[in-house]
């Protein structure tokens, strides 16, 4: 055996090169059985697509006018609902077919074997993925198939290609009712399948943002883009089925027959205006302004019956409907918000002369337009004080056009802070904010069902975004209206819409985890979702199965998705980043068994002053002085923490307890926050025990005064009195009654405590100077000798 330079034997080596080559021909073949695998399952997947679309056209041939008593109304929908929702499942498994071809090539080619799936037309023809023959079909969304009413693309049961949408709405759809009172069977028909399948989207929302202010600080941005994004994939029939729902009530509402209906029926225009406020904040919302328009027509086949209704008509369907309708016409024109103006201008031009708001409504579009051209967004700040709720919605529009088009920083940053004050305006201009991000997130939400095309598009809209988030995130009274449903809607829409398109470019958008979690707060502020144990337990495995999905490390996302609140508790108490809390997740996962477990050891943490990557490192201090300090440390809480009165002496127990049983910890504690420990930090801890146990009695500004002149030569212990009476907001009040009550000790005591505020930094001269200037500045120069 001969051996190289380099002291390995060849023979060594070349059993190595062996070994490494064996292990590389395993993984290839492997991964082509996976690419067969996935491949068969998506072309089964097709050909049940094509079966759906069978039988949905059957059904659509078949249905008419003619209805036969007792048939389900509701069967058309449903199979229209079935045949989106295979054709989005069949999309989603030719992608991971897609994928998996991909890798068994990638991986083929890195063993020194040809590619088991080369790239040609039979590859392209069984793979439904987004390099294939989409012939200008729009991308699987996010939100749901983007069916927008057209018949679900066709499928070649024996290739699995998709050969294009058809625009032609089903057939039963486009020949409407023959008579009023089927007209009005159809409407109410609509309307009940919307709302129950509205319904079911909103309770899936409610569980998605539920899940997410659980795991809260846990999960970077990214990742909360992520996570919205796996989720809404792994429902994709719920969202397909409320997008043809939509597309339902907006052929029975807009349907001529209905219109004579109401003509004759007051009821029957009451029931119109209630389905048209549902369709008017739906993926179909253009066609509630197109029908308020046939509705308030007197010439038109209603004839006067909405007359009574126009109010309501205006605020409930006309405004909400501009906002979500600017939003489709955004990105229909590429972006251009010009262009979408005078797509909405034409849109709304007939309800001019014949809403109430007409006026508004008029004035409104010519305001967006000069603050478009002019660049300036002030204008639309009185529009949204001025117009009512039309004026309030076309106020969002216009700044939600002029982000959209803002070309630099700078000029976002004006519209932004447009936003800003928006949100900090009461309840007209939070229902203004809401609006902007009504319009950006509808256009974010139908910009990303038009795949790669729309990605220029998407590009320039994530910077509108992000400024509006952090415009939001910043104001400080827009969460004082989130009740309310036209603010809190448009939350919602935003929330999904700038994670989601910010997940599709690979980028995180500025302010988007708040946002997110916005939403939840949203819908908890609506009535928050109530579960059983058996439901939580399903929503807890749903999530781990998300974050496994996202790449997560399994034992992170099992700990994660079956804890409590500990992620929001790590970051606020102790300062950890949502890495921070992964790693210790992984690492410690008793500390997420349980509420108890995991706050025992924050508080200990809390206590010796532990933050970041401190606190991180006391906690594994504890670790190595006793493996079980979880269970330890919540045996011991309830002794320590007494009755919560008196927290300065609860965190006094805790150092005294990490000090005697943690010595290891105890160190770190010493090392890496030493203001707690040391002669100063003592006298300081004493003092604020003094401070606590005296709070209540009824002379306690004496009590507190005689305590500083007996302990005055004690900097640290005299200037934490001051402190404490600083924060509670009591410092003022404590220098005037010492004044007129106190006798020359107390007098003496109160200026020895002050004079080391001063000196100690606790007080400054400004601060000083402040309250001389106030309404006790006599009570200050007496006491000070000033």
């Amino acid at each position: 055996m001969r051996v190289n330079s380099g002291g390995v034997s060849q023979t060594g080596t070349a059993s190595g090169s062996d070994g490494a080559a064996e292990a590389a021909r395993r993984a290839a073949e492997e991964a082509r059985r996976a690419a067969e695998e996935a491949m068969r399952r998506a072309q089964q997947a097709a050909a049940e697509a094509e079966r759906a679309r069978a039988q949905l056209q059957a059904a659509s041939t078949n249905v008419g006018p003619s209805r036969q008593p007792g048939a389900d109304p509701q069967g058309g929908l449903k199979l229209e609902q079935r045949s989106v929702a295979a054709d989005a499942n069949a999309r989603q498994l030719a992608t991971e077919a897609r994928n998996a071809t991909q890798h068994a090539n990638t991986t083929a080619l890195a063993a020194g074997r040809p590619a088991p799936f080369p790239a040609g037309p039979s590859l392209r023809n069984t793979l439904l993925a987004d390099g294939g023959d989409f012939s200008g079909r729009p991308k699987a969304s996010l939100f749901g198939t983007p069916s927008l009413g057209a018949t679900p693309a066709n499928f070649r049961a024996d290739a699995g290609a998709v050969t294009g949408p058809s625009t032609a709405a089903p057939a039963a759809a486009a020949t409407g009712a023959t008579t009023v009172d089927e007209a009005r069977t159809n409407l109410v028909d609509a309307k009940q399948s919307y709302d129950d399948a509205h319904k079911k989207t909103a309770e899936l929302n409610e569980k998605l943002n539920q899940e997410l202010a659980k795991l809260g600080p846990a999960l970077t941005d990214a990742q909360k883009q992520q996570y919205v994004q796996e989720f809404r994939e792994s429902h994709p029939d719920e969202f397909a089925a409320e997008e043809a729902a939509a597309k339902k009530l907006n052929d029975a509402l807009n349907d001529p027959k209905l219109l004579e209906a109401a003509k004759n029926n007051p009821d029957v225009a009451k029931e119109s205006v209630d389905a048209a406020k549902s369709l008017a904040e739906s993926p179909q919302a253009k066609g509630a302004l197109e029908w308020a328009a046939k509705a308030m027509d007197p010439q038109g086949p209603a004839g006067t019956a909405f007359e009574g209704l126009k109010d309501q008509i205006d605020e409930d369907v006309t405004a909400p409907a501009l906002s979500t309708a600017a939003g489709q016409l955004l990105t229909e024109n590429g972006g251009d918000a010009q262009a979408a103006l005078k797509a909405l201008t034409e849109l709304t031009q007939p309800l001019v002369p014949l809403s109430k708001g007409g006026a508004a409504l008029k004035n409104g579009i010519q305001t967006i337009k000069a603050a478009l051209d002019s660049g300036d967004p002030n204008p639309l700040r009185q529009l949204s004080q001025s117009g009512g709720k039309l004026g309030t919605a076309l106020a969002g529009v216009g700044v939600a056009f002029g982000l959209a088009s803002a070309a630099t920083d700078a000029a976002r940053g004006e519209w932004g802070k447009v936003v800003k004050d928006l949100a900090n305006a009461g309840r007209s201009g939070a229902q203004a904010a809401a609006a902007v991000m009504r319009t950006l997130g509808e256009s974010g939400r139908i910009a990303a069902q038009t795949g790669e095309k729309a990605a220029q598009f998407l590009s320039r809209l994530a910077p509108a975004l992000g400024v509006v988030a952090n415009s939001v995130v910043l104001a400080e009274h827009f969460k004082d209206f989130l009740d309310d449903p036209s603010v809190g809607g448009g939350v919602q829409a935003f929330g999904d819409a700038v994670a989601v398109v910010g997940a599709g470019l690979g980028t995180v958008l500025p302010g988007v985890g708040q946002i997110v979690e916005g939403v939840g707060l949203v819908l908890s502020a609506l009535g928050g979702l109530i579960v059983g144990k058996e439901k939580q337990e399903a929503l807890d495995n749903e999530s781990e199965g998300i974050l496994k999905q996202m790449g997560m490390d399994p034992d992170v996302a099992k700990t994660l998705a079956h804890g409590d609140e500990q992620p929001e508790r790590l970051s606020k108490d102790l300062g950890l980043s949502p890495e921070q809390i992964q790693d210790v997740a992984k690492r410690y996962p008793t500390l997420f068994d349980a509420p108890g477990l995991g706050q025992a050891a924050i508080d200990a943490a809390k206590a010796c002053g532990m933050k970041g990557q401190d606190a991180v490192g006391f906690i594994d201090a504890m670790a190595k002085d006793n493996g079980d300090f979880a269970w330890d440390l919540l045996g011991v809480k309830p002794m320590i923490q007494g009755d919560g009165t008196h927290p300065t002496s609860t965190d006094d127990s805790w150092r005294a307890y990490v000090q005697g049983r943690y010595p290891t910890a105890y160190a770190h504690a010493q090392e890496h926050a030493p203001d707690l420990f040391g002669a100063s930090a003592e006298s300081r801890l004493r003092a604020d025990r003094d401070f606590e146990q005296n709070a209540g009695m009824m002379d306690f500004p004496l009590t507190y005064a005689r305590l500083c002149d007996k302990n005055k030569g004690d900097e640290a212990y005299t200037s934490e009195f001051i402190h404490r009476m600083k924060d509670n907001g009591y410092l003022d009040n404590f220098v005037r009654f010492i004044d007129q009550n106190g006798l020359d000790m107390d007098r003496s005591g109160a200026k020895a405590a002050l004079d080391a505020a001063l000196k100690t930094g606790v007080l400054s001269e400004a601060d000083v100077q402040g309250y001389l200037n106030g309404g006790n500045g006599d009570a200050w120069r007496s006491i000070l000798g000033r």
